[in-house]
């Protein structure tokens, strides 16, 4: 059986060993399988969008991370030196991504809104785990008023996303990142469907 765990920065030290090994996942992942020129240390993969507004969705078993993603307000903002940076997806339009091009929203703006949050860092054992995982993000996302999610990721998320039984669509034209396409997706969290997960296919996600 899963436990389904979501850490924020009130009960981040109870979980802090779970956050460390999603960490170690992430580098493994996303650094030394995908070949991404991202921030890290020697162990684990971490950047500018790890911070305390941050909120970490795991799906764990026998103490084993199975599912994990990142969740964060497009409200937020923070300044590292001269940059004030907000979210991924954001960011990534106003130039302060080298590497991802600007214009992945199609010349839309990019949403700042209290019910619109950013899920990035996503990553699934199995179809068990994926469809448990999105439970459990969309019942976050209910309890805190949240009805939209936005993300940049791999060009077949949205069919994984509608597989999972969601409204999902693509802004923006596909642009090439890491020698694969990568695209931003919107992705309604109103209206569920009742077999959610049966559809769900395409691994690794790696978002």
């Amino acid at each position: 059986m899963f436990n389904r765990i979501v850490i924020n920065d009130r009960n981040r030290g109870q979980f802090g060993a779970l956050v460390q090994e999603q960490l170690r996942q992430r580098r493994a992942l996303f650094h030394e399988e995908l070949g991404w020129d991202i921030p890290r240390s020697e162990h684990i993969e971490q950047d500018q969008y790890d911070r305390a507004e941050t909120v970490y969705v795991i799906v764990e078993k026998d103490g084993e991370v199975q599912a994990y993603a990142r969740l964060m307000p497009t409200v937020a903002t923070v300044r590292y030196g001269q940059a004030e940076f907000s979210y991924l997806t954001r960011d990534a339009t106003l130039g302060l991504l080298p590497g991802i091009p600007p214009h992945i929203l199609g010349g839309r703006a990019a949403p700042q809104s209290e019910d619109v949050w950013e899920v990035s860092r996503v990553e699934a054992a199995d179809k068990a785990a994926l469809v448990t995982l999105f439970e459990t993000i969309a019942e976050f996302a209910e309890a805190v008023g949240v009805t939209e999610l936005i993300t940049f990721t791999r060009k077949n998320f949205d069919r994984i996303v509608r597989g999972l039984g969601y409204d999902a669509s693509v802004l923006g034209e596909p642009v090439q990142y890491g020698g694969k396409p990568y695209c931003a997706i919107r992705m309604a969290l109103g209206a569920r469907a009742t077999k959610a997960g049966r559809e769900a296919e395409g691994f690794k996600l790696a978002s």
